[in-house]
């Protein structure tokens, strides 16, 4: 087996827990290659000798080569990881080095066993369905794909007007901080703290949730994926935030982009014995009490 290993920094009190991984995965003979930055990072703060892993540098270096990409981090270390194997299909599997970890969902305790299941075989890959975003913005056009969300949001202060469309129709007007369309992996990040629901991954299925409307009557709404959205935003101070994931611009407004469903999957690695309900469970805390 060929793993890659992708992060970028990591707490000092994890280190140790990083070693070790690096260790199981030599004693299992995966052949191990290591994201170039992220290696010299590890040579500059490891006090142990590491072992003598190949380096990548892009993505197509890996392409073909490697069976599993590992993201060491939280959440927004496994959105980048999509957008660095872009369209390869390459399975991406994520250990929580970071926070909450809805996507790096394996905790450091598990890690060792996630392992073993892992050269054992036993896991699934999940295809979970992306964003494509179409523009004239020269910043998202390398790669205008996004695992969780696109955001329009007011770049300082006032309120953004974004007008929706759903295939070609007009659905409204949205006065509010900004809007958020996400996918049903994108619906327990940023969506989720509006209010927006949480959808099942393996639905088919965009959520528009707005960002603090003014007018209360504004709720999320859920739309198939095979609709395609325009959307204009105006700033009232003549500029609009954009976000694509982990990736963000401010520009000049009126600015117009559409968002539709990409031609392809990102394909999350989940072990067995652990699947979305199981990761609600343990972050959200449900059906727990914690009063005492």
């Amino acid at each position: 087996m060929v793993v890659a290993i992708y992060g970028k920094a990591v707490e000092t009190e994890y280190l140790p827990s990083l070693g070790e991984l690096f260790n199981q995965l030599v004693e299992h003979n995966v052949e191990v290659w290591v994201y170039r930055p992220f290696m010299e990072y590890l040579l500059e703060t490891f006090s142990a000798k590491l072992p003598d892993f190949e380096v990548f540098n892009t993505g197509s270096d890996i392409n073909g080569k490697a069976n599993i990409l590992i993201s060491i981090g939280g959440d927004g270390t496994f959105l980048d990881s999509v957008s660095f194997v872009r369209s390869s299909g390459l399975p991406i599997m994520g250990i929580n080095f970071g926070r909450l970890g809805f996507l790096a969902n394996i905790a450091i305790p598990d890690m060792h066993n996630a392992i073993d299941l892992l050269i054992a075989g036993r896991f699934k890959v999940e295809h979970r369905s992306m964003l494509e975003v179409v523009s004239t913005l020269e910043q998202f056009n390398t790669f205008p794909f996004g695992l969780n969300d696109f955001t329009m949001q007011k770049a300082s202060s006032g309120f953004l007007k974004v007008n929706a469309y759903v295939n070609g129709e007009y659905l409204c007007a949205y006065w509010a901080d900004g809007l958020i369309v996400s996918t049903p992996t994108g619906s327990t990040a940023y969506s989720l703290s509006v209010g927006g629901p949480i959808v099942s991954p393996n639905l088919s299925a965009l959520i528009l949730s707005a960002i603090a409307p003014h007018n209360l009557t504004v709720r999320p709404l859920v739309i198939s994926d095979d609709n395609i959205l325009l959307l204009e935003a105006v700033g009232r101070d003549g500029s609009v935030m954009l976000s694509l994931d982990s990736r963000s611009i401010t520009c000049k407004s009126p600015v117009t982009v559409t968002v539709k469903k990409a031609p392809f999957f990102a394909n999350v690695v989940s072990m067995e014995g652990s699947n979305f309900y199981h990761t609600l469970r343990g972050k959200l805390l449900w059906g727990m009490d914690k009063r005492n």
